[in-house]
């Protein structure tokens, strides 16, 4: 099997991308596509497809991008289930050519993009808005990143949690501070503190689902001050404090609470 490029599929009868999810163990990587596709997009993570499958409930997914490129293939597994609840979703892989394997998990799926590492974030983002709605419409444009911008994302996935301002990311990127600042805003309608800040929140919300730590160490983790000051953005961002969101998000749903019921018996 071979994953084609959304150039080779006919666009006709593909469904708008509304719902998206971002499912990857790297959560630089998944925190910047999820904020970079907002606000245009509804954007959701995941560590592991099965932590997504127990997420997102039962409303159908538009698309799942998948960063498959340590071979996981009990997430290949996952994205199969994933895709089962919504028949018509697109999938776009960030993998490996080193673990053809996933490719043959993915079969008869609506895979419209493959990517390997390191990730092209101008390239995916092209390719998200292929598959997206009416691009005409005034409030749909297509989504394009400038080979400055992109590099910046890049440059964020890895070193969301580092101390940097604009000088240094600018130098990193091979461009003015005044020219970065201005074509980022363009690109994305957000300036670089805002957009890092959201990127930091992503990160902290997939470490409150997936690990133990206390505040003060994901505060450590995300670049945040102290666990008091996470506290204070997180708040602003999601509307509950960092506890509560990591007690909401491990309650299991009532529909799983059912079937361990219904598997018990």
């Amino acid at each position: 099997m071979s994953l084609r490029p959304a150039a080779d599929t006919p666009a006709v009868g593909r469904p708008p991308v509304e719902r998206l999810l971002v499912v990857g163990r790297d959560p630089g990587v998944t925190a910047v596509i999820a904020v970079g596709l907002r606000p245009r997009f509804e954007t959701e993570t995941g560590i592991t497809g099965a932590e997504a499958l127990a997420q997102v409930g039962r409303e159908p997914l538009s698309l799942i991008i998948a960063d498959l490129a340590h071979g996981d293939l009990d997430a290949a597994f996952s994205i199969r289930a994933l895709a089962a609840r919504s028949p018509n979703c697109q999938i776009i892989v960030i993998g490996s050519t080193e673990h053809a394997g996933i490719a043959d998990h993915l079969a008869g799926l609506h895979v419209y993009g493959f990517f390997t590492r390191p990730v092209d974030f101008g390239a995916l983002v092209a390719r998200v808005s292929s598959l997206s709605a009416d691009d005409s419409a005034p409030e749909g444009g297509a989504l394009a990143l400038s080979r400055s911008s992109a590099k910046v994302l890049d440059f964020l996935s890895a070193h969301y949690a580092d101390s940097f301002n604009l000088h240094t990311l600018a130098s990193a990127v091979g461009v003015s501070p005044g020219n970065l600042a201005r074509v980022f805003l363009h690109d994305t309608k957000r300036n670089l503190r805002s957009f890092r800040c959201d990127v930091r929140v992503e990160v902290a919300k997939q470490l409150l689902m997936h690990e133990d730590h206390k505040l003060d160490r994901v505060a450590e983790m995300t670049g945040f001050v102290d666990g008091s000051h996470l506290s204070r953005v997180f708040r602003v961002h999601t509307g509950r404090s960092p506890g509560q969101y990591r007690m909401k998000i491990r309650s299991p749903r009532p529909v799983d609470a059912r079937a361990g019921v219904a598997s018990a018996r």
